[in-house]
């Protein structure tokens, strides 16, 4: 493959690829490199242009790899360096690019950098760090991080305390310090010779600390302060800077950006080439587990809105922090799947696909708190049961929104990602029981299942300039759960209608889109009603037209 087109990810559609869960081929329960390089074959039928690979470098797992403690290996669990080679050249001889999870806010503390950092504040090292002087044996300030935890963790070698924004494993960096910079740069220039072709930059907006005597807010904007900060421009710039000189593409994670600062962050003048909005799930329940569905559209709608011209979103609507979309907003109704993914593969932005979603994969039931895996899930549960909340709700009220659901492993065969019953047993997470009818190898086979509906919509987006860059024009519905938009390029239209409502619905359409000769390009169910100014929709029928 070549690099002679900077911009082939405003075209392409991208699939997340969760390496533990996603196919085992030694026979250990942990999916591996050569697991994926085996799943190429089933990824180019499926039409995909590029995989996005979970963090796979030497680490403790703690944080499942994002506690990185050598950026320049691979995790031993998913196989060798050499294994990541021949996955490069195997994915790009099928025309699918590969780009890879990066982690530039933190180290493991069990990396190199630190074990150094920690021993002398002499150390040529401790200065890639943030440290805080000991004074009377108190955290340096009160602030506190998304788990409520303090920030700080004392550290007696040097009588210090050093600053972690996430859990203390996973100490910060220090962007202040040229040299960090230069060894992050070095690093990024080193995989770019081993022929990736882009990055997902985790934790992109917490690279600027302010200084430590500000108060902590309180209230929805406690965490204010650890994102976005003045400052943060020149470390963005020099490593856009790199990127391009290197040809990578990068989509960024930038807690704390929204929608109307985010075309500072994307676009031509921009640091990244596209990013990712955390805005758009609002629970609704927690068992059932249900998410708010008129919140996500109106997030997407503003998303997409902002950027329309100025900037591109990478849209997703599951990943591995979240639990399955299917479950939360379709009740797990397989209907309800195929008009999930006509909204993710009609707006205007790069769709990032994750593993199993085109098949309708859905939160698993916990039986045993032994299945969980996810630490706070594991705590929540703890955390129940000591208020007195029976086990069997416990476990339910701990599980319904853990990351857990989303990290099972891949429902490839009636075995999930295994090759035989015995095997399935032992796998590093529980399989979704529902594998044994709910598989590639099954759903491949049925014309009507999600995963061929995926597939087909996935081939006319490919094929559809219009859906591929085309802008994106809201059309106002007073229905909720309904989104009607077209996207629009100079000589054509497409027309969207998504119902995600469990009901038959009814919806006007305005006057300025009758009789332009309108013909159906795609629906989740027949039969097609005509264009008219009333349209009436079946429970989650989803429609685009062409003109």
């Amino acid at each position: 493959m070549t690099k002679n087109n900077p911009l082939w990810w405003q075209s392409a559609i991208g699939y997340q690829i969760y390496p533990r869960s996603f196919q085992d081929t030694n026979h250990d329960g942990i999916g591996d490199l050569q697991g994926i390089i085996k799943r190429l074959p089933y990824l180019k039928w499926l039409g995909i242009d590029f995989i996005w690979l979970n963090p796979i470098y030497t680490s403790p797992n703690v944080d499942n790899g994002y506690d990185i403690a050598d950026f320049q290996n691979i995790a031993s669990e998913y196989g060798t360096l050499s294994d990541f080679k021949t996955l490069i050249a195997a994915a790009h001889k099928q025309d699918i690019r590969v780009i890879m999870d990066l982690v530039v806010n933190h180290t493991s503390n069990q990396h190199a950098w630190f074990k150094a950092a920690k021993t002398s504040r002499t150390n040529p090292y401790h200065d890639f760090y943030i440290w805080q002087p000991n004074y009377n044996h108190q955290p340096p300030n009160n602030w506190t991080n998304f788990t409520g935890d303090s920030v700080w963790t004392y550290n007696q070698a040097t009588d210090e305390w050093y600053f972690h924004l996430f859990a203390p494993e996973q100490p910060d960096l220090n962007w202040e310090n040229p040299s960090v910079q230069t060894e992050i740069i070095n690093m990024i220039t080193w995989w770019s010779e081993q022929n990736i072709d882009g990055f997902r930059l985790d934790a992109l907006s917490h690279l600027k600390k302010v200084s430590f005597e500000i108060p902590q807010p309180t209230g929805e904007h406690q965490f204010d302060i650890f994102a976005n900060n003045p400052g943060i421009e020149k470390f963005l710039k020099r490593l856009h800077d790199t990127f391009k000189s290197l040809h990578l593409m990068t989509v960024g994670e930038a807690g704390g950006v929204h929608a109307d600062t985010a075309r500072n962050w994307t676009g031509p003048q921009g640091f990244i080439d596209m990013i990712f909005e955390l805005e758009h799930q609002s629970r609704q329940s927690d068992v059932p587990p249900r998410a708010d569905i008129n919140h996500l559209l109106a997030s997407l709608i503003t998303w997409e809105e902002q950027l329309n011209s100025q900037g591109w979103l990478g849209i997703y609507l599951e990943n591995h922090d979240q639990p399955r979309s299917l479950t939360v907003y379709g009740d797990n109704n397989p209907l309800a799947a195929k008009s999930l993914a006509t909204l993710l593969l009609t707006l205007r932005g790069t769709p990032f696909i994750y593993q199993g979603e085109e098949l309708g994969m859905i939160n698993i039931p916990f039986t045993s708190p032994d299945q969980i895996d996810d630490p706070p899930t594991y705590h929540d549960f703890q955390r129940f049961k000591s208020a007195g909340i029976a086990t069997d709700l416990a476990l339910k009220k701990a599980t319904s929104w853990s990351r857990d659901n989303a990290r099972t492993p891949m429902q490839w065969t009636k075995f999930g990602f295994s090759d035989n019953a015995a095997d399935s047993k032992k796998t590093w997470l529980v399989t979704n029981p529902n594998t044994t009818t709910r598989n590639y190898q099954e759903d491949k086979e049925n014309p009507d299942s999600i995963l061929n509906y995926y597939r087909r919509l996935i081939d006319l987006r490919r094929h559809d300039d219009t859906l591929k860059s085309g802008d994106f024009k809201l059309i106002t519905m007073e229905k909720t759960n309904i989104l009607v938009f077209t996207r629009n390029s100079t000589d054509s239209q497409r027309l969207i209608v998504i119902n995600l409502s469990d009901t038959p619905q009814t919806i006007s359409l305005p006057e300025q889109l009758l009789n332009k000769g309108w013909q159906p390009l795609i629906a989740t169910i027949n039969p097609i009603p005509e264009i008219s100014q009333s349209i009436h929709l079946q429970p989650f029928q989803s429609i685009i037209w062409y003109n």
